[in-house]
């Protein structure tokens, strides 16, 4: 299954809409693609806990995070909300 919402980027002094996509799938890892930092890539853990304080739960399947356009860096907590509303979405 499939969900999408959008973010922003500061790119310079423009800011730019980043399309967040989850898809929850056969398997049992958690993968993220498209240019992130070592802050987003530790998303997992902060979007885990802030999903179970609405009695909500992270799918255990395998869980892939496309955050677009690739070529523009990530950075930050700033995309957490986008993924834990994808997330609760498909559960």
């Amino acid at each position: 299954m499939l969900a999408k919402t959008y973010g922003c980027a500061v790119f310079g002094v423009d800011a730019r809409t980043i399309t967040v996509e989850v898809n929850v799938g056969q398997g049992t890892r958690f993968w993220m693609s498209g240019l992130p930092d070592s802050a987003i890539k530790e998303s997992e853990h902060r979007i885990e806990s802030s999903v179970k304080q609405f009695r909500y739960f992270m799918p255990r399947e395998k869980t892939v995070v496309n955050l677009a356009p690739a070529d523009i860096r990530k950075e930050g907590s700033a995309y957490d909300l986008p993924i834990a509303l994808c997330d609760i979405i498909i559960k």
